[in-house]
């Protein structure tokens, strides 16, 4: 008999798909009994079925009686062995130095890759085409023609040259505004993790510069930014009058500026959503001062910087391949010591999470050993996971992960029942606290703006009306 699993996300009851077919597009079989379908998004919750010819039964649960946790395992392990030649080629390369045994693997997926043009484009999506193509050009594989060499060549200048503009602007940013005004600041991730931990910082993908600054403080940086030119990109409508200042400083957490030459700066009141693990405060305290080139600015420890990339990119599934560069490239660093990091995770209770992104790290640099039978659950979890994030799937692919429902992580076994029980209550209760859109929708007086209490919970049910309605007709266009 043969059965298939089908994944559905609902808000009310599943929908199922009206027929199955086991060679329909993004399905693979697994051991010739049981068939991945992709799912269809119509909400949050999970409900899984098993169907047999002539039958079908639901569990609204996270896993049927007939299907226990170590078999989805098995399932998520056998959908994540077919990363095709060139993914697996990328994550190979995704470190500083490879060693004689890389080299040779690295060479022997090579001699099967015969479209670089993807492998170009796969890299450049994942943040890593600089530094694969300077492994390339070491390796020298046969399979690679003129035309891919040149290609790659050329994308890989106009991305060192976008990256060589954004530490420009982190310098300038620093000279102009932040310096001047005496604000005290931190940057972290991005050019500063770069010029701090790679021997060429221009090979290092940077999207954006990320700036920590006190809440008190910020005020007096967004006005100074944008009389200098800068234009506020989120929210979008922040003018340079004080109270639309001072309401956006109030509701959001992150704030992103566009430099007058084009690059993003997010500017954080905390390191964390919930502003917990890492206090503000207690962040400018520790904060260690950078001497690069002439330039000075403030940074991370190194022992609190690699706890904070592992909670952070460990929360997105370490969906981008330089974050995997950036855990290599800090532990090759004088300053790194495993002993200061794992009393660091201590204290900010992500040891857990820190063990798991060092078991990924570690099984990532072994190509053959891919059947993860060495890793322990967390690992595992967390590795099937991250492939499913690199293929880009994440909306069309089910994911083994146990999703706890709060801001600041992806997985129960990163938190406790208590934390997640108080995220949900905070969730719930953000939902009636004002945000920057009840002000540019309504602006009012500092002394009047108690008045969005009573208008948010109104906003709100109307939002989630208009949201179920548009999802209900896209439904039923789905199915006519």
């Amino acid at each position: 008999m043969s059965f298939t699993l089908c994944m559905a996300w609902r808000r009310s009851r599943p929908s199922w798909p009206r027929s199955i077919d086991r060679s329909a597009p993004g399905s693979s079989v697994v051991r010739d009994t049981c068939l991945i379908v992709r799912p269809t998004w119509h909400g949050r919750s999970r409900s899984i079925a098993i169907a047999a010819p002539g039958r079908c039964q639901a569990w609204n649960r996270d896993w049927p009686p007939c299907l226990s946790e170590f078999s989805m395992k098995r399932v998520m392990t056998a959908e994540n062995a077919l990363l095709d030649t060139g993914l697996r080629l990328l994550i190979l390369l995704a470190r500083l130095e490879l060693t004689d045994s890389q080299r040779l693997k690295a060479l022997t997926l090579c001699e099967d890759i015969t479209d670089w043009s993807d492998v170009t484009r796969k890299a450049e999506k994942l943040l890593v085409l600089p530094l694969a193509y300077q492994h390339l050009r070491s390796l020298s594989p046969s399979s690679i023609t003129q035309k891919g060499v040149y290609e790659m060549r050329c994308q890989c200048l106009s991305i060192i040259h976008h990256n060589l503009q954004i530490m420009g602007e982190q310098q300038r940013l620093s000279r102009e505004i932040l310096a001047p005004l005496h604000i005290p600041y931190m940057f972290f991730k991005g050019p500063s993790l770069a010029k701090r931990y790679y021997d060429d910082p221009a090979i290092r993908c940077c999207r954006d510069i990320d700036l920590l600054v006190p809440q008190q403080h910020c005020l007096a940086l967004l006005d100074s930014a944008l009389q200098l030119g800068y234009q506020a990109y989120d929210p979008e409508y922040m003018s340079h009058e004080i109270t639309s200042l001072q309401v956006a400083i109030r509701t959001k957490t992150v704030m992103t500026l566009i430099s007058p030459q084009g690059v993003q700066i997010e500017l954080h009141k905390k390191l964390d959503r919930g502003g917990k693990l890492y206090p503000t405060e207690i962040a400018m305290k520790d904060r260690e001062l950078l001497s690069v080139g002439g330039e000075e600015c403030w940074v991370m420890p190194t022992p609190e910087l690699f706890v904070y990339i592992c909670l952070h990119h460990t929360r997105h599934h370490w969906s981008h391949l330089h974050w995997l560069v950036d855990l290599d490239a800090i532990q090759r660093h004088p300053s790194f010591s495993l002993d200061s990091v794992y009393r660091c995770a201590k204290k900010q209770g992500a040891l857990t999470t820190v063990e798991a992104s060092l078991d990924l790290y570690h099984a990532l640099a072994d190509d053959s050993k891919r059947n993860l039978t060495f890793l322990g659950k967390n690992a595992n979890s967390l590795l099937n996971a991250f492939h499913i994030a690199v293929q880009g799937r994440e909306r069309d692919a089910p994911i083994n992960r146990e999703s706890p429902h709060t801001p600041e992580f992806s997985f129960n076994w990163q938190t406790t029942t208590s934390h997640r029980m108080s995220s949900r209550v905070f969730r719930w209760l953000q939902c009636f606290k004002p945000g920057y859109e009840d002000y540019q929708s309504w602006p009012l007086p500092a002394r009047w703006q108690w008045l969005y209490y009573i208008t948010r919970p109104w906003r709100v049910l109307i939002k989630r009306s208009s949201i179920k309605v548009k999802k209900k007709k896209k439904i039923e266009r789905d199915q006519s």
